[in-house]
């Protein structure tokens, strides 16, 4: 039966509601909004952002301005007030540093939906005499009753009050590209009535998420992100970054898969200072669950992801030690500065593609794959990294509607295959470089803690014959072990006394740290506290000079303190716990470690230092290691104090030799050993100095032999005119 069609033409008219729809079921949750957020400053060219949280208040409040283009009336009214409108998508780049625009969807503005009841906008265009103040009470949009069409925004231009020079956003961002900077344009969104109570745990998932939003390797610098919490213990702002982890991996991974499917990727252990490079083209199997690789171009089964880039860092768990040395925050929060950037995340045109990369994300179910082989395969847990792809160049990789996360298609599919296989490059190498751990042998005892060797003895007796030559070879024998044991006595007494001042240290470090942290702490409380009254002129005339006086010092309090703690640090790894394990450590950390302790003794004397700088990761025992150090800086600080003042020098050198060894070339410019010494400064007890016990020298060769299957040998000569020694360090390396 035919339907019979009126002329009259209807039109949707959607209910108010319909906004918060749009703003709480497209953006996940608050710390995704956040986002969002700062994502439209980095879309409004700004080169700084300021998320601040004042929470003072009950009814608490959320400030994000920036130091970007701003925006007219007319912007306001044509982007701002129409839902997905195309703006970005007919501009794809800014108007002044030619990003490629993120908010292409048109909806990330409606974030602040999520975030708070009320929203204020202020902003003003480069170039304006005027900025454009609007309200939004997002409360209308809960009246049931209401259409879309009936909601009232205010909007005007008005003379500037917020956004005028040297006011709100100038946050001290260079200028660049007729973007000036001083505060006269940019935007401010300031939020009131905050939906959620945010706890520690937010604002850290919040800081995390805004550290890793730019491709935290990229060589981006044009963009910086700072958080501030007013109203809790943190009211400084801070710059939000990766962790310093970031810097010293143990493996690195760098690969790229170009447009006709051909890759390069580069494999660096910086244990043994290596690097693998492999290269070829890859397909798709005939089922296409698997990447295929060969030396020609695939004649079928090409990728659809599109070349993309990857960089990958990895880190053995077991031997984060070398990182702690570098960042000295302890291994529990090494431990937890890796935790927060496991992963590996994807990035569009520099800038995040969430959830990659969160917590509890594993996209390319690494920890599933690496229970079918744990000593070979990576956990999510141990690397972090990113993918790097584009809009253009990666058309087939779309977000999904809400924006979380790619969709699951073909490209996607091809995109997690190739990245694993890039992993697979990486971990047989890792494998390999371990294995050589695994399987160290440990070296002939030859010190002064083995035991006589009565081989002779024993055959002599055996053949039953020159009963009278057995007898006297027992004597000497006997009369050796005798001789072993007074030395083993003497070294264990030295020994003993040294493990009761490591106690001692222990003992000062832990009772010290307490009061420290108070002065430390409360030193810097109370010269905030004395800078506001300086700030203030009202107050400053009433105090005068007697606030600036106090102010100084307690900054020297603070100083002090800090010097304090530096010292503790020092002589911590020096205390009487236990030693653990060997472990990967930087050798040039070691070193500049060891010579710390003598600081003041360097400068005194005006010592000149030459050393390394490279980062060569090395597995050893660091406290092992640096006792050598120690005792050799010891004898050159001393003999140092002989020659002119102007000559006096220690150079330290290192690198690796045949069959990776290591070598340290320890040299000084002091008066040398004299020739009838060289083959004494090696034996218990001999020394030349007026109050030397002669064992310095006796237990650093001990340890390098014993430990390392290695040499501590004086050298005729060196790069310098006195004392040369050199280690060399087989075992362990």
């Amino acid at each position: 039966m035919p339907i019979d069609l009126k002329s009259s033409s209807l039109s949707l008219r959607p209910r108010a509601r319909i906004m918060r729809t749009l703003g709480e079921e497209l953006i996940s949750n608050e710390v995704v909004a956040v986002i969002e957020l700062v994502k439209n400053s980095y879309d409004a060219d700004a080169s700084k952002v300021e998320v601040v949280f004042d929470l003072r208040l009950e009814d608490s409040s959320l400030i994000v301005r920036d130091d970007g283009h701003g925006m007219s009336l007319d912007v306001v009214e044509r982007a701002w007030m129409e839902p997905a409108t195309d703006h970005k998508k007919k501009i794809k780049l800014s108007p002044y540093l030619n990003r490629r625009l993120l908010g292409e969807k048109g909806v990330g503005r409606f974030a602040s939906a999520r975030l708070a009841s009320e929203l204020e906008l202020t902003t003003r265009e480069v170039g304006s005499a005027d900025e454009v103040f609007a309200y939004f009470d997002w409360t209308q949009f809960d009246d049931l009753d209401k259409y879309l069409d009936e909601i009232v925004i205010l909007a005007e231009s008005r003379v500037p009050q917020d956004i005028v020079k040297g006011g709100q956003c100038s946050l001290g961002g260079p200028a660049q590209s007729g973007l000036s900077r001083d505060g006269s344009h940019g935007s401010i969104l300031k939020m009131e009535g905050l939906k959620k109570v945010w706890v520690k745990a937010d604002f850290d998932q919040l800081s995390r998420g805004l550290s890793r939003l730019i491709a935290p390797f990229s060589s981006r610098q044009d963009f910086s992100i700072f958080l501030r919490r007013i109203g809790d213990d943190s009211n400084e702002i801070e710059e939000v970054a990766p962790p310093e982890i970031i810097k010293y991996p143990h493996y690195e991974l760098r690969a790229s898969l170009y447009d006709d499917g051909s890759y390069m990727a580069k494999v660096k252990l910086n244990s043994v200072s290596g690097e693998v490079e492999f290269k070829g083209f890859l397909g798709r199997n005939a089922s296409g669950d698997e990447v295929v690789r060969s030396d020609q171009p695939p004649s079928s089964g090409s990728l659809e992801s599109g070349p993309f880039d990857l960089e990958v860092l990895v880190w053995d768990r077991d031997h984060l030690e070398s990182v702690d040395q570098k960042i000295g925050l302890g291994l529990r929060s090494v431990r937890g500065d890796l935790d927060s950037i496991a992963g590996i995340s994807i990035y569009r045109d520099d800038f995040r593609v969430m959830p990659y990369g969160e917590p509890d994300n594993d996209w390319l179910k690494l920890d599933l794959r690496r229970v079918q082989n744990p000593t070979m395969r990576l956990s999510n847990n141990q690397i972090s990294g990113y993918v790097k792809i584009s809009s253009d160049e990666n058309p087939g990789l779309k977000d999904q509607s809400n924006r979380e996360g790619l969709d699951n298609n073909r490209a996607y599919l091809d995109l997690r295959l190739v990245v694993k296989f890039f992993l697979g490059l990486l971990e047989p190498e890792r494998y390999k470089e371990r294995k050589v751990e695994r399987t160290a042998k440990p070296s002939r005892p030859v010190s002064i803690f083995s035991s006589p060797d009565i081989q002779k003895l024993r055959e002599k007796l055996a053949s039953r014959a020159g009963q009278e030559d057995a007898l006297k070879m027992l004597d000497e024998t006997a009369k050796g072990w005798e001789d072993q044991i007074i030395r083993i006595k003497a070294v264990m007494s030295r020994y003993h006394t040294l493990a009761t001042v490591g106690q001692l240290v222990d003992k000062v470090v832990h009772d010290g740290r307490q009061p420290l942290s108070t002065i430390h702490g409360q030193s810097a409380l109370a010269l905030e506290a004395v800078d506001g009254i300086v700030g203030d002129s009202s107050l400053k005339e009433s105090t005068g000079a007697a606030v600036e006086r106090v102010q100084s010092r307690l900054t020297r309090i603070k100083d002090a303190a800090g010097l304090l703690d530096l010292l503790f640090k020092r002589i911590e790894p020096l205390g009487g716990r236990k030693k653990g394990r060997p472990t990967k450590v930087y050798l040039n950390e070691i070193i500049k470690s060891s010579f710390a302790h003598f600081d003041s003794d360097i400068s005194a004397k005006g010592i000149k230092l030459s050393l390394p700088e490279k980062d060569d990761l090395v597995r050893v025992d660091a406290l092992e290691l640096q006792e050598v150090m120690i005792n050799l800086i010891s004898n050159s600080i001393y003999w140092l104090g002989g020659v002119p003042r102007e000559n006096r020098s220690i150079v330290v050198k290192t690198g690796r030799i045949d069959g990776g060894a290591v070598e340290i070339i320890f040299a000084d410019s002091g008066p040398g050993v004299a020739r009838e010494n060289r083959d004494a400064v090696f034996e218990p007890y001999f020394s030349t100095k007026p109050d030397g016990v002669g064992l310095g020298l006796v237990i650093s060769g001990e340890i390098i032999r014993d430990y390392y299957d290695g040499e501590l040998e004086l050298l005729d000569t060196g790069p310098l005119p006195g004392a040369v020694f050199r280690i060399v360090i087989r075992k362990r390396v």
